[in-house]
C-alpha cells in the first residue's frame, strides 16, 4: 500500500506538473480551435504520468520482480488509439495530424515526469508550445495552412463551362459561383473560395488548362 508521505511527496507533486504541462499544450491547441482542447491534454499527460509513477513504485517494493516499461509500451499503444479519434479525412483533405501528434507526445511528457525527469519535462513543454505557436505563426505568414477568402472573376468559353464547372465540384476546396452571365460566345461567372497559397496556384493552373482569363477581384 502507499504510504501518506510518498502519496503527498512523491506523487503529489508530479501529478500537479503533469497537470500544469498537459494543460499548457492543450491550451495551444484550444486557442486554435482544435478538436480537444486542455482537459483533454491535461487528462492524457496526467494518466501516463499516474500509470508510470505508480509502477515504477510496485517495481521498486516488489524487489524489482515487475517490468515498468510493459506499461509504458500499453501506454504508448492506448495513446495511438486515442489520438487516431481526432484525424479526419474529408473531401481529399487530412486534418488532425497535429493534434494527434500532441496528444502523443503530452503521453510521453507524462511518462518522462513519472520516472522523475520533471525539470527535462518542464523544458519540453515549454519548446513543444513555443514551437507549435512559432510554426503556426511561420505557416499562415507563407500562406501554408491559413486559408484566405478570394473572388476570381473568369471569363471562359461557352463550350468550356460545363466541364469547368465539373472540375471545381471534384475539387477537394469549396467553390462558390456568386453570378454568371452570358457574353455573346463566352460566359463570365464570380468565384468564392477560401484557399491557402498552394491551393491558389493549383486553381490557377486549373483556370490556365481550361483557357480561362481570370481577374482576382478579392484578397
Amino acid at each position: 500500500m502507499l504510504d501518506l508521505d510518498v502519496m503527498l511527496f512523491d506523487f503529489l507533486p508530479k501529478v500537479l506538473l503533469a497537470i500544469f504541462c498537459g494543460s499548457l499544450i492543450g491550451l495551444e491547441r484550444e486557442l486554435r480551435d482544435k478538436p480537444a482542447g486542455m482537459r483533454t491534454y491535461m487528462l492524457i499527460c496526467t494518466g501516463a504520468a499516474l500509470f508510470t509513477m505508480v509502477t515504477v513504485y510496485f517495481t521498486e517494493q516488489w524487489a524489482g520482480n515487475a517490468d515498468p516499461l510493459r506499461v509504458a509500451a500499453q501506454i504508448v499503444t492506448g495513446i495511438g488509439f486515442l489520438g487516431a479519434g481526432t484525424i479526419m479525412f474529408s473531401k481529399g483533405r487530412i486534418s488532425g495530424l497535429t493534434s494527434a501528434a500532441a496528444i502523443w507526445v503530452s503521453a510521453a511528457i507524462g511518462i518522462t515526469i513519472g520516472l522523475d525527469m520533471h525539470i527535462f519535462a518542464l523544458i519540453v513543454t515549454l519548446i513543444i508550445v513555443i514551437a507549435l505557436v512559432l510554426l503556426g505563426r511561420t505557416e499562415r505568414a507563407l500562406g501554408l495552412k491559413g486559408r484566405r477568402h478570394y473572388r476570381f472573376r473568369v471569363t471562359l468559353n461557352m463550350t468550356s463551362v460545363a466541364e469547368f464547372q465539373e472540375a471545381i465540384r471534384a475539387a477537394p476546396n469549396r467553390f462558390t459561383t456568386v453570378e454568371m452571365e452570358t457574353l455573346g460566345d463566352k460566359a463570365a461567372m464570380v468565384i468564392d473560395c477560401e484557399l491557402t497559397r498552394a491551393e491558389r496556384h493549383n486553381f490557377k493552373r486549373l483556370l490556365m488548362k481550361h483557357s480561362a482569363n481570370f481577374k482576382m477581384l478579392d484578397e
